[in-house]
């Protein structure tokens, strides 16, 4: 099975234990409740969850279906694991990749030319300062 497929069966599996009444959606007391009781988020603001709630019901309708809910986190799992690839390739630690970075990176998952390194940068490097911050980063990787 794969790592996106146990994700979803993951969230999947939120999302029912969530849905306390089987309506196959989850109102904001419903989401509520499950992330201060079931996964003490008690940190989170009224504010905040109401927040959440808002960003994931994506047609405003006040309830949360199967599908946006997995849509968002599907999504927040991918910006994850793309942030934690910049991280890991920006060895320095300045929020920056060089082209040295870079070059290590792409020979590690297969070789790579000088000239096919310099044509990856110069893509995703869209503020032309020579080197590859998060934001161009997440947009390549897109």
């Amino acid at each position: 099975m794969s790592l996106r497929a146990v994700t979803e069966n993951y969230w999947l599996e939120f999302f029912d234990k969530t849905d306390e009444n089987r309506d196959g959606t989850l109102s904001i007391t419903e989401l509520k409740k499950a992330l201060i009781e079931n996964y003490n988020c008690t940190d989170l603001s009224d504010s905040e969850i109401e927040e959440m709630f808002r960003d994931i019901d994506k047609n405003g309708d006040g309830q949360i279906t199967k599908e946006e809910f997995l849509s968002e986190m599907m999504k927040t799992e991918r910006k994850t694991a793309v942030k934690e690839a910049f991280q890991k390739i920006d060895k320095s630690g300045d929020g920056k990749l060089q082209k040295a970075e870079v070059a290590a990176a792409m020979r590690d998952i297969g070789h790579f030319t000088e000239e096919e390194i310099d044509k990856m940068i110069k893509k995703a490097d869209k503020n032309n300062d020579g080197v590859i911050d998060l934001e161009e980063f997440e947009k390549e990787v897109y």
